[in-house]
Order: structure tokens, then C-alpha cells, then sequence
């Protein structure tokens, strides 16, 4: 069977064509970025490129996505509206402001409190935050700015968990892992091995995100997730367009994702993607959805923002324009 490749090669063996185009065009792109970690393209001329081990990687703030999609799998259902004040399905919410709708929450509009923007508050290394706590000290109406809190989300899932009566790590299993054939991917608890990063939070440190940025799994099972997606086993086309209708005035942001047409080298027209991304110290994660084209695009890395710059697709320059640029233009 021969060795496997060392984990800063790029190769596929889903066709003579893809494996040469991979290692004319991604290999020199992965080496000149000084990119590490893993990488899997799915569609395209590039179909099957696969870089890194399988490792169980923190999805971070890709789970953001994953939540916003059981969210309207419930708005299909009738049993969630994305108009409707939370305080309807959270009974214990408190006096105060008007409560965010679901829509306001996944767009990051909610006007919560944001412990991360308190330096005197201290987080309890132990457990989880209780997300109430941003609703008790907001001073904010909802809908204004866009706004990034994980207080958001983390209201979202205790939404979800009260209306479905079920734990959110049954959901994600019942409702998107067994669909999107998702094999080892799951909610991070202090046991689970994650790849290795010399500076990454440990599975305890993730463990208390849940919602919010609580999942892992290896590149593959992402992939599987983009493709169920894509291929409307889990929401339908109606549903998933709604979910992935980006804002202009709010930076584009979608529910629990962003979404924007960009002009990509080696393509004729502005290409519609699907990004969403995640960082947890020592890890950062980018999923990449290109619908019009049918490919998906995941990459992890073990390290951090500090330490390693993914660039920003819009701005024409950087690993993810330059990979998004290759992945879906390349004839």
C-alpha cells in the first residue's frame, strides 16, 4: 500500500487531472503561504485535495453554522420562528430591554452583554458560562450593529435544547451528523484528543463553549457537512437560502455565517461564497462553501491569529483568496 504522504503534502487520487493540477498549482500555494495543518477541497478541477492528518480539529466558531442550521431545520418544522422574541421560548427571561429575536441573535445583533468585552469579569474555568448572565446586565435594545458575542449563540442552543426537549450534542447527532454521514465529529468534552498545536486551549478549555464553539472532528466530516448542505439533506433549497442571505450594511453576515459575491483570480464573473470561520487559542479553522460551483474548501491550522494571517477573501490577497482562487477557478 506504500506510506502515507508527510503532512505538508497536498495530493488527491480521485483523477490523473486533479493530482497533477494539485501539484502544479496547490503544493507551491501551500509552501509559498507557509500554510500547516490540514486542508480537503471537495469539487472542481481540484477534487479529493487532501492535506494533513485526520485529526480531531476544534471547529470553533464553525459550529456557530451547524447551530444556525438546527435552528432552521425548527423554523421549517413551525416549531421556531426567526422573528419572534426569545423570551417566548425562554421563560425565565429577564425585565429590561426587549429580547432579541433569532435572527438578531445568529446576525450578532442581539445588544447582550459581552463578558469578553469586560476586563473586570472573570470567567469560570470550570463551567460553562450561563448565557442568562448577558441577558440580565444588557443595556442595549436589540437590532442595531453587527456586534460578534458568544452570548449569542449560546442563547440560541438553549433555545434549541428547550423547544426539542434534547440535549444539543442528541440534535446534532440525530439531526446533522447521521444525515450528512458524519462520522467521528461531536461536541468536545475534557476527554477528547485534539490535534496537536503548541499553543491550543485544551478539549477542557473548548468543552465550555458548546454552542458557541464547542464542536470537533476531523476535515473530512466538515466536508460532509458542506455537502449535505449543498445537496439539500438537510435543509430545503427555500430554508438554506434564507439562512445564507448575507447583509450588505452588516459586513454581510448571513445567520451564522457570512455570505458575499467575490471576484476571485482566474474566474470571469464574482464568485457567491459561503464563509464561515473559527479560531480557539492555537487553532483557527476556515470553511468555505462555494454553491454555483458545487466545492467546498476546509482548512485548519494550529496556530493562532496571532501567529498565522488566512488573509481575507475580499481583500484579493492572502492564503484564502489565493485557495479559493485556485479551488474554484482552475479549469
Amino acid at each position: 500500500m506504500g506510506c502515507p504522504p508527510p503532512d505538508d503534502r497536498v495530493y488527491t487520487v480521485s483523477s490523473p487531472q486533479a493530482a497533477a493540477l494539485t501539484q502544479e498549482l496547490l503544493q507551491p500555494l501551500v509552501e509559498r503561504n507557509e500554510f500547516e495543518g490540514a486542508l480537503r477541497i471537495s469539487g472542481g478541477a481540484l477534487d479529493g485535495a487532501d492535506m494533513g492528518s485526520g485529526d480531531t480539529w476544534p471547529w470553533a466558531s464553525v459550529t456557530k453554522q451547524v447551530v444556525a442550521t438546527l435552528v432552521m431545520q425548527d423554523v421549517e418544522r413551525g416549531a421556531l420562528s426567526l422573528d419572534t422574541p426569545v423570551s417566548v421560548y425562554l421563560k425565565e427571561w429577564p425585565s429590561g430591554p426587549e429580547a432579541p429575536t433569532l435572527r438578531q441573535l445568529l446576525r450578532h445583533q442581539s445588544g447582550l452583554y459581552d463578558p469578553e468585552d469586560d476586563a473586570g469579569f472573570v470567567f469560570d474555568t470550570l463551567r460553562p458560562l450561563d448565557p442568562m448572565l448577558c441577558a440580565e446586565r444588557r443595556t442595549q435594545a436589540p437590532g442595531g450593529d453587527f456586534d460578534y458575542n458568544n452570548c449569542d449563540t449560546l442563547i440560541v442552543g438553549r433555545v434549541l435544547e428547550r423547544v426539542n426537549g434534547e440535549a444539543l450534542e442528541t440534535l446534532f447527532q440525530t439531526r446533522i451528523a447521521e444525515p450528512s454521514g458524519i462520522l467521528f465529529a461531536k461536541f468536545v468534552t475534557p476527554d477528547t484528543r485534539l490535534a496537536a498545536s503548541e499553543n491550543g486551549a485544551s478539549a477542557s478549555e473548548i468543552a465550555l463553549y458548546g454552542a458557541a464553539g464547542g464542536l470537533a472532528g476531523p476535515p473530512n466530516d466538515l466536508v460532509r457537512f458542506d455537502r449535505a448542505l449543498m445537496e439539500d439533506r438537510l435543509l430545503s433549497e427555500e430554508a438554506r437560502e434564507e439562512m445564507w442571505d448575507g447583509v450588505p450594511n452588516l459586513g454581510y453576515t448571513a445567520l451564522g455565517q457570512w455570505e458575499a459575491m467575490l471576484p476571485l483570480d482566474g474566474c470571469d464573473e464574482p464568485v457567491r461564497v459561503i464563509e464561515r470561520r473559527g479560531a480557539v487559542r492555537g487553532y483557527q479553522a476556515r470553511n468555505f462553501i462555494i454553491p454555483d460551483f458545487g466545492i467546498a474548501v476546509v482548512a485548519f491550522t494550529p496556530r493562532g491569529e496571532e501567529e498565522y494571517a488566512f488573509g481575507e477573501p475580499w481583500s484579493r490577497e492572502g492564503f484564502s483568496f489565493e485557495l479559493l482562487s485556485v479551488a474554484v477557478c482552475t479549469k
